[in-house]
């Protein structure tokens, strides 16, 4: 994606760049129900339906502009990864 580097957030100088994201994610278990919908006020966090499968993403990303330029990798094999539909605001009035 092209994007424009200001080297200060608003600032007056503006340089193009570009990044680049590739993301993978993979469910590793079944998927189980979650949430309320409906039975619950609109204000609770319970107030949506989804499915869930726990999951495991990777990932890399590169960056780069005049003079500037970068790139890694991550997973989340250290953290936590979710994978599933969702539906939420459908209940409120």
């Amino acid at each position: 994606m092209c994007v424009l580097d200001s080297f200060q957030f608003g600032g007056p100088t503006n340089v193009p760049a570009s990044v680049s994201f590739k993301v993978r994610w993979e469910a590793t278990g079944r998927p189980e129900r979650r949430g309320r919908g409906g039975e619950v006020p609109p204000t609770d966090p319970a107030a949506f339906l989804g499915r869930f499968a726990g999951a495991r993403s990777t990932g890399s990303f590169s960056g780069f502009e005049v003079g500037f330029s970068f790139k890694g990798s991550g997973d989340t094999d250290r953290g936590y990864a979710q994978l599933g539909p969702e539906r939420n605001g459908t209940f409120l009035p």
